[in-house]
């Protein structure tokens, strides 16, 4: 029965202490949240340069695999030209 009394206590002398140094507390929030947001800040830009460098390479392998084909199918356009040319 006590528990109630003891809580009510507790989360009264928080409220106080709270509003005696309510300053420091501020002071203390705008830096922390002046820190969480450089820090997003600087995430999002290392996240848009993962990106552009995926984006990237992404490209390269397109390109990669398009040459790839086209030298395939000149590959097989000339064994073609030998092949009629052999049956001839």
């Amino acid at each position: 029965m006590a528990l109630p009394f003891i809580a009510g206590l507790a989360i009264g002398a928080g409220a106080v202490f709270a509003y005696k140094n309510s300053d420091k507390l501020k002071t203390k929030t705008k830096e922390l949240l002046g820190k969480s947001k450089e820090f997003t800040n600087s995430t999002i830009e290392q996240g848009k340069e993962t990106a552009d460098e995926v984006k990237s390479t992404i490209e390269a392998t397109k390109e990669c695999i398009k040459e790839k084909k086209e030298a395939k199918k000149l590959e097989e356009a000339q064994v073609e030209k030998i092949e009629k040319k052999e049956n001839e």
